[in-house]
């Protein structure tokens, strides 16, 4: 493509002849339609082309209009038509001005109607597929319409402008699919940051224990605050899972569980809130089966809050499945920890540094960092566990009776003081040794 008006007219016995005058013909085959598009746009058309064929471009884009929503339905969507129509209007009368005076084909040339129509869509996340194809039938039918304008023509000129236009077309019709492309990739992460943003908004006012109103949580996150809720923390060991991966597995367990609705927020690159939703209280067998119910996902990692009401249990519910989270990183859990299971451990090691202490002060030599005495903590633990039972201890153990008396003697000579004394914190501190190890 070159300069303003090139190619727009040819030398001939009677002097200079516009080959594209054949345009300033065109009129609407009745009664022009009523105009769609603004009086600026209208106005910037009938400037260089005059009243019939700004008639025959509108006519020409509301048929245009209903056949690429024939074909791509998405494009005239609720409350979506109208804009669309506007878009196509615009880019129509915009190409006849182009094949009048061959201006340089750029990104500025695509109408402000057709952005505001393709940011539109994406805001919808209508794929850019079909955007893209919406593009390539109205470029169709466009071509076709100005052929049939052509055939009506002297054959000289006919045969002239046919090459001419279709080149033009494709031109324009490629900045245009290209300007869109990359404005509706940029307007679909805008909005999906700024609908995110403000989800995450709302989130952290609940999880900070600020007012949050029913109806504003409902309409930002699509998520009713009067249920029952679970919370999981879903993570990943690999900096390549991508946050769908995440949705995808609280998905699951949401549907496993039998909630009602599921929200889920990223919280990172390889991290996902989500919290599952029921009207009733949720049957504890219901959360207790899930690591049977759904298939590990390594190197994807699941957190389990407790049940709670409301938005104080939505809170809750939060905080829980973080020290669930928390305690299964000392990885005495499988893929799916559920805070039920390990609250008491949660509770221990909440300051890691003071529980450590704890523990090498109850334990003393029972505390050493010795696998021998490592074996002689565990046994204890596991007898003091089963209400000081040497067989239901040996079963759990899948070791003799007499072994686990044995190692119970050992255990109480390094302790150096009779089981009696300070159970419960003699429990806490092999308990805390377990998770954390001797230190």
């Amino acid at each position: 493509m070159g300069q303003e008006g090139a190619g727009v007219g040819r030398i001939c016995c009677t002097g200079w002849v516009s080959v594209s005058s054949w345009l300033l013909r065109l009129a609407p085959s009745v009664a022009a339609p009523v105009a769609v598009c603004s009086d600026e746009t209208l106005a910037a058309a009938r400037g260089p082309l005059g009243s019939g064929p700004v008639g025959w471009g509108v006519e020409v884009a509301r048929d245009m209009a209903a056949h690429i929503v024939r074909h791509v339905p998405e494009h005239g969507g609720p409350g979506a038509y109208p804009p669309f129509h506007r878009a196509v209007e615009a880019t129509v009368l915009q190409a006849l001005r182009g094949l009048l005076t061959e201006p340089e084909p750029k990104g500025s040339l695509v109408v402000p109607e057709a952005m505001a129509s393709n940011a539109e869509l994406a805001r919808r996340n209508v794929p850019l597929e079909r955007v893209l194809r919406g593009v390539r039938l109205g470029h169709a039918y466009l071509h076709g319409r100005l052929m049939e304008a052509l055939d009506k023509e002297p054959d000289d000129v006919r045969i002239q402008e046919s090459h001419r236009v279709s080149e033009l077309l494709f031109v324009y019709a490629d900045v245009q699919a290209s300007r869109l492309a990359e404005e509706y990739v940029a307007e679909r992460d805008r909005w999906r940051r700024g609908r995110e943003a403000a989800r995450r908004r709302i989130v952290d006012d609940l999880l900070a224990g600020r007012a949050v109103g029913g109806a504003v949580a409902l309409r930002t996150l699509g998520y009713e605050l009067a249920r029952h809720h679970v919370a999981f923390i879903v993570t990943s060991g690999s900096p390549d899972t991508s946050v769908e991966e995440l949705r995808a597995l609280a998905g699951e367990l949401s549907r496993a569980a039998g909630a009602e609705n599921l929200l889920s927020v990223a919280a990172g690159s390889a991290e996902l809130w989500a919290w599952a939703c029921w009207p009733t209280e949720p049957p504890r067998d219901a959360l207790a089966c899930l690591p049977r119910l759904v298939p590990e996902r390594r190197p994807l990692l699941a957190a389990l809050g407790p049940v709670g009401y409301g938005a104080e249990g939505f809170r809750r519910s939060h905080r829980g499945a973080r020290e669930a989270r928390r305690v299964a990183h000392f990885g005495h859990t499988g893929w799916l920890c559920d805070y039920a299971e390990v609250s008491t451990a949660a509770l221990l090691t909440a300051d890691v540094e003071h529980a450590r202490w704890f523990a090498a002060r109850v334990l003393g030599g029972l505390g050493a960092d010795d696998p021998r005495v490592r074996e002689l903590r565990e046994t204890l633990r596991v007898y003091l566990a089963e209400g000081r039972s040497p067989q239901g201890a040996a079963e759990r153990l899948f070791v003799a009776r007499n072994t686990v008396t044995y190692r119970v003697r050992r255990a109480v000579e390094l302790l150096g003081r009779p089981l009696e004394q300070d159970a419960l914190e003699l429990r806490m501190a092999l308990e805390i040794v377990r998770l954390l190890g001797p230190g």
